[in-house]
């Protein structure tokens, strides 16, 4: 069993600062609550990324899981190391050859399946999160 959480400090401190300006903005009185509202969408959604791999799976989630993805650990060719770019940002995005999943800009492990699409996982420890891998297929 391997399980890492990420906490994605960097939407949490911009989060913070856009409701900053927006509560002490008079301009923007009336649209206080809506963009407050937003915000706390968003950060609860997004404020971490869970990485867990049991005996038969792998899943992935940001906050508490509504937004989730899982794959059969028997459908993983292949993993290697990725290197995410800055301008790839955070969040989940669409590469050109697959999807990234990530709470922070840097390392994360690129998971080749058996039908030739590509996951990437965004992670701190890729040694760890590969070694699972290897473990349980």
């Amino acid at each position: 069993m391997y399980k890492q959480t990420e906490i994605n400090y960097t939407l949490i401190i911009i989060l913070l600062m856009i409701s900053a300006f927006i509560i002490f903005s008079p301009e923007l009185a009336n649209l206080k609550l809506i963009i407050i509202s937003i915000n706390l969408l968003i950060a609860v959604l997004f404020f971490s990324l869970t990485i867990v791999i049991d005996e038969q799976k792998l899943r992935w989630y940001f906050g508490f899981g509504i937004i989730s993805k899982q794959v059969e650990l028997s459908q993983i060719a292949d993993t290697s190391e990725y290197q995410t770019k800055w301008y790839q940002g955070i969040g989940i995005r669409m590469l050109s050859d697959g999807w990234l999943y990530n709470a922070s800009v840097g390392k994360a492990v690129k998971i080749t399946l058996t039908d030739g699409k590509n996951i990437y996982l965004g992670c701190k420890d890729v040694e760890a999160l590969q070694q699972s891998l290897k473990i349980n297929v």
